[in-house]
C-alpha cells in the first residue's frame, strides 16, 4: 500500500519494466481511440435520437430504433471483422491494423511530443503521418462507436419524447416559434442531461473495454496490454490495470456529475 501511494505499481513479469511506464506508454494510444470513437458516437447518436423523437411512429423512427438495437447487439469483434473484409480486402481503401504504416517510421519519422500521433503530427506539420494515422483510426473508431451510438440514440429519443410533453414546449409551438428552434434550443438542451450520463458511463466502460477492438486492429493500447498480461499470467500488470481502470471509472463519473450541474441549473452541487 505504501508503494501504491507513491505511484509504484510494481514491475511487469513479462516485460521486466515498471508497470507505471508500461501504462504511461499505452494510455495515449487508448485515449486517442476512445476520444475518436466517442466523438463519432456523439456526432451520429444524438442527431439520430432527435430525428427519431421528432418523427415518432414514422419510418425514420423505426429505422433508427432498428439501427440502435443492431449497434448495441452486434459484437465488436464481429463488426470489426466485417469492416476489415469490406474496406481493406474488398475495397482496399483503408488500412487493416496498427496506428501507422511501419514504413513511415523509417521514411518519414515522427517527432514524439505527447505520444498522440494525430496531435504530434499536426504540431510538427508532418502531414503524411497525419493522413496515414487518420486513415488507420477510422475502422477501429467506427467499431468502438457502434455500441455507444445505439445507447446514445435510444436515450436521446426517450429524453426528447419526455420533454416534448412538457407545457413550455407546447406553449412555444403555440406561439409559432420555428420548429428547429423548439427542438434544438429548448427541447434538446433539457433532454441532454440523461444522455450525458450515458455518454460518461459508456466512456468509462470503454476505457477498460477496448480489448477486442485493440486486439483485432493490433492497436498498442491498454486493452492489448491487458490481454497479453492475462495470457502471460502477469499478475502485477493485471492488478495495475485493474486499479487504473477503477480510478478512471470513478473520476469520469465525477466529471459527468459536475458537467450535469453546469449544464442543468436545476441540479445543485450542494
Amino acid at each position: 500500500m505504501q508503494e501504491l501511494l507513491r505511484g509504484d505499481l510494481g514491475t511487469s513479469i513479462s516485460t521486466k519494466r515498471p508497470i507505471t511506464e508500461e501504462l504511461a506508454g499505452r494510455i495515449p494510444a487508448t485515449l486517442e481511440l476512445l476520444f475518436s470513437g466517442m466523438f463519432v458516437a456523439i456526432l451520429i447518436g444524438v442527431p439520430l435520437g432527435v430525428l427519431s423523437a421528432r418523427w415518432q411512429g414514422k419510418p425514420i423512427d423505426a429505422a433508427v430504433r432498428v439501427l440502435s438495437i443492431v449497434g448495441v447487439s452486434m459484437p465488436a469483434f464481429f463488426l470489426g471483422l466485417i469492416f476489415q473484409i469490406v474496406f481493406f480486402r474488398n475495397l482496399d481503401i483503408l488500412p487493416l491494423a496498427g496506428r501507422v504504416d511501419g514504413d513511415l517510421r523509417f521514411s518519414n519519422p515522427l517527432t514524439e511530443i505527447t505520444n498522440f500521433i494525430l496531435l504530434d503530427s499536426f504540431l510538427t506539420a508532418n502531414w503524411v503521418t497525419l493522413k496515414d494515422a487518420f486513415l488507420h483510426l477510422i475502422l477501429p473508431s467506427l467499431t468502438l462507436a457502434a455500441y455507444p451510438i445505439g445507447l446514445i440514440a435510444r436515450m436521446t429519443r426517450a429524453a426528447m419524447l419526455e420533454v416534448f410533453e412538457q407545457d413550455y414546449i407546447r406553449t412555444a409551438r403555440a406561439y409559432g416559434i420555428r420548429q428547429y428552434v423548439v427542438i434544438y434550443l429548448y427541447a434538446l438542451k433539457n433532454a441532454i442531461s440523461p444522455t450525458l450520463t450515458v455518454i460518461g458511463l459508456t466512456f468509462a466502460f470503454a476505457l477498460t473495454g477496448t480489448f477486442f477492438v485493440e486486439i483485432l486492429f493490433n492497436w498498442p493500447g491498454l486493452g492489448l496490454f491487458t490481454v497479453r498480461s492475462l495470457l502471460n499470467l502477469d499478475y502485477p500488470a493485471i492488478m495495475g490495470m485493474t486499479l487504473f481502470g477503477a480510478t478512471g471509472y470513478v473520476l469520469i463519473n465525477l466529471i459527468v456529475d459536475l458537467l450535469q450541474a453546469w449544464i442543468d441549473p436545476r441540479v445543485s452541487l450542494d
